[in-house]
Order: structure tokens, then sequence, then C-alpha cells
């Protein structure tokens, strides 16, 4: 079982979501949108305004690993800038494994919603066929 969650202001990291989802087949929901039961992978992202968003930090540090087998971290960002360590110590926090693959997409205005170029279309499908 694979699921995709997201915290997302502007729609970006949403966007970005949703397309794992649709390359994985499953729909991506957002972060308030309960998991089921047992998860083997757990697609989940956020973004860069300033730092973690305070909602995706506490949904992190509360993973039950007994519920979620290992979670891929994912996220946008306007500029050079990635949630990757504050993700990572939350994700620690809750004791989940976390995947060696990971995915830092830059180049996201805050408050425009961007499209995905050429590159970030083959990172994300890069991502993807790592983590199957």
């Amino acid at each position: 079982m694979i699921a995709v969650r997201y915290c997302s202001k502007s729609g970006n990291t949403e966007k970005v979501a949703n397309l794992l989802g649709e390359k994985l087949g499953v729909q991506a929901a957002s972060i308030e949108e309960p998991l089921p039961d047992k998860v083997d992978k757990l697609y989940l992202g956020g973004a860069v305004h300033g730092k973690m968003y305070s909602a995706l930090r506490k949904y992190a540090e509360k993973i039950d690993p007994s519920q979620v087998g290992e979670v891929v971290m994912f996220g946008t960002s306007g500029g050079a800038f990635s949630i990757k360590t504050e993700f990572t110590k939350a994700l620690t926090k809750s004791g989940v494994k976390i995947s060696d693959h990971s995915l830092f997409l830059h180049g996201f205005a805050p408050k425009i919603k961007s499209e995905l170029n050429d590159k970030q279309l083959e990172e994300v499908a890069a991502l993807v066929e790592a983590t199957k």
C-alpha cells in the first residue's frame, strides 16, 4: 500500500504530490486526510516559506512506525533552500524509517502556481522509478 500526503499553501507542492500520485497510481491528499490502516510507503511533502510549516512538522513527528513502513520526502521551494534537514529531524523523532531517496524541487515562486519544467518532471519520474 502506497500513500501520498502533502502540506501546501500556494499549490506548488500539491501539484508535485498529484503528479507523484498519478505516477504511483494513488490519489494524493492533504495531511489532513487520515492514512489507511497500514502503508508500506508514504510519500510526504511540504514547502519552504522561511522554514518548514509547523503543521507538517507536527504531522511528521507523530507518524506511527507500526502504521508506516517508510517515508519518502519531497518538497518545493522558490530558491536553493529545502526543508530536508528539518523534515529529517521531525521524522527521526517519530522513529519511522526514512527512505534513502528524496526529491526537493526548486524554482517555484511563492504565491505563484508554477508549472513543472521538463527537468522537474524528469526528477519526479526518477524518484518514482527509484522508490517502486
